[in-house]
């Protein structure tokens, strides 16, 4: 960590469990118990770029890498394994809870979106633990809470499309 008020270049890398309230509230409590924890060990364990772990907030992790970019082509095979991850953890569940998933997810009730952003944040330790601070990391909270109708997508910021454009 660099000084108290030292801005460092941040990747963000946000995948976040699209209709999460709502599978939460309406599936069977030891069922989604079971389903959102081992949901987000897998997606966290198929960390292709070795980011850290800013923080799991209850359906999302925020995933980030200060420094230097990530390769454009790194970035689509962290998606790419979050994505395959996230449709195999599902299609288990169809296979081995077909039960369950009938009632739950087989309407396509979950997806997964993923912020990829660029900014610059602050890291201070706050008690032993990393605090994310800076204007960047509000964006990236705020990008998850928008209107885009999918449940599945990857959404690309301005500021990570301006960083890659000559790549």
């Amino acid at each position: 960590m660099g000084k108290r008020d030292e801005l460092e270049s941040t990747f963000f890398c946000v995948p976040d469990i699209t209709g999460f309230t709502k599978f939460i509230a309406t599936a069977e409590i030891g069922f989604s118990r079971m389903v959102i924890p081992a949901l987000l060990r897998k997606l966290i364990d198929c960390n292709v770029l070795k980011l850290k772990i800013g923080e799991i907030e209850g359906d999302a992790i925020f995933f980030y890498k200060t420094g230097r970019l990530p390769a454009v082509g790194r970035v689509a095979a962290q998606c790419t394994a979050l994505y395959t991850t996230f449709s195999d953890f599902i299609r288990s569940i169809k296979e081995n809870d077909p039960e369950n998933y009938e009632k739950y997810l087989a309407d396509s009730q979950l997806g997964l979106k993923i912020i990829i952003h660029h900014g610059q944040i602050s890291l201070h330790n706050i008690k032993g633990r990393i605090k994310l601070l800076g204007q960047d990391v509000i964006i990236a909270h705020k990008l998850l809470k928008n209107k885009i109708p999918d449940y599945n997508y990857i959404l690309l910021t301005d500021k990570y499309l301006s960083k890659i454009k000559d790549r």
